[in-house]
């Protein structure tokens, strides 16, 4: 996921509107915007809202599943990888018809916007993209059935309608490191597949992914010599990332390693604390993203 701006001048009527929301909708909006880090905005410069269709729904693994869109905007898409991300707009429940943003300025539009049209804001990472068919497909973790994005997906079929803003990636692949270490959640399973695929065959890459059972494992193909460990949980109680931090203790982390971390939001900065303080790594040799704080909302919806 999966959870990154721009500047230009913006139009009247859009600023006015900006200007007269209530404050409570714009820090909504902008909680979503500035949620992820602006490492890299591969294609986000002038990016705009594109209205895509779901084509299928297929159940992944129990706490994960697939949803296809398809957009005749997707067919000049280009496949970028590692963790590349989109915003992704969804109907509020009860709306007949999903508000879109529709230019580049997309975020003083979102603002702007009634409570009511306005759309709800998630960060998701693209699992793949298929130009030759205009397809993008999209990873979501299934977590119960309280928040508007599971909702969504739960009830999600072919047919129904979303907004998609591509936003590019955040963490470039080093392909010249000797050694890459990559740590996530369930929620970072997707990115931990992009970001695998894209190393070659010279670098060494541990991986330990935490999951809420066995049976949601799921191969992860690349060309690295990779060492994939998965650390389930022992109960449905215990919460995402608690057994990462201890794991990542007990390694030896070469010199020179490229480090990745992400998912639940106390573990990655407590995985990111212990590589840096613990192990040695340089701060910028670890790039770590907060997908989601366990048992808070995503936003103030």
């Amino acid at each position: 996921m999966a959870e990154h701006t721009r500047t230009s001048p913006v139009t009247t009527a859009i600023s006015h509107a900006a200007e007269t929301v209530s404050d409570g909708a714009r820090t909504v909006v902008a909680q979503a915007v500035r949620r992820l880090p602006a490492v890299r905005r591969a294609r986000s410069q002038g990016a705009t809202a594109v209205l895509a269709r779901v084509t299928r729904v297929q159940g992944i693994t129990p706490a994960m599943a697939r949803v296809t869109f398809t957009a005749p905007e997707f067919a000049d898409s280009r496949p970028l990888g590692s963790d590349h991300y989109v915003r992704l707009l969804l109907p509020r429940p009860g709306q007949d018809e999903l508000v879109l943003p529709r230019t580049a300025e997309w975020y003083p539009e979102l603002v702007a916007m009634a409570p009511k049209a306005r759309p709800v804001l998630r960060n998701y990472t693209v699992r793949e993209v298929r130009p030759e068919v205009a397809e993008m497909d999209i990873d979501f973790v299934r977590h119960g059935d309280s928040g508007p994005a599971t909702r969504w997906v739960n009830r999600a079929e072919p047919g129904m309608t979303v907004g998609i803003i591509d936003q590019g990636v955040i963490h470039e692949v080093e392909a010249d490191r000797a050694d890459y270490l990559i740590v996530g959640d369930e929620t970072a399973l997707p990115a931990a597949a992009g970001i695998l695929a894209a190393l070659p065959s010279s670098v060494r890459a541990r991986v330990l992914l935490e999951v809420p059972s066995e049976s949601d494992r799921q191969e992860l193909p690349t060309a690295a010599d990779a060492d994939v460990r998965y650390l389930v949980r022992p109960d449905a109680h215990c919460p995402p990332g608690s057994l990462l931090p201890g794991a990542v203790a007990g390694l030896e982390v070469p010199a020179g390693t490229r480090c990745w971390v992400s998912g639940e939001s106390a573990m990655s900065t407590q995985v990111r604390r212990c590589l840096v303080r613990q192990h040695g790594v340089p701060k910028d040799d670890v790039c770590f993203t907060g997908y989601f704080k366990y048992g808070s909302p995503a936003y103030a919806e």
